[in-house]
């Protein structure tokens, strides 16, 4: 939630300081938030079909001011069962 409740800000650091009786320490860690891609779209046809059908997804004029680094692909899959009564 820390992330999602500050989308503006981009630049992260944490530090924990360590104290002890005779001496203390403290260690940081700097990280700054990749920002998403803006401007594009994509399209997938056919636009359903089952577990054997070959999609084919098309993305057009997508503009990352970071650099694209790797592409991932998510996806999810619903299955209905339908219950059927046999008298």
């Amino acid at each position: 939630m820390l992330f999602i409740d500050n989308p503006n800000i981009t630049y992260w650091r944490f530090e924990v300081v360590y104290s002890f009786l005779s001496v203390s320490s403290s260690s940081a860690l700097n990280f700054n938030i990749n920002q998403p891609p803006q401007h594009g779209s994509c399209s997938i046809s056919p636009t359903n079909g089952t577990t054997s059908t070959l999609f084919t997804i098309s993305c057009l004029n997508w503009f990352d001011t970071d650099g694209i680094k790797d592409y991932l692909f998510y996806s999810m899959f619903y299955l209905i069962f339908q219950n059927k009564y046999i008298n």
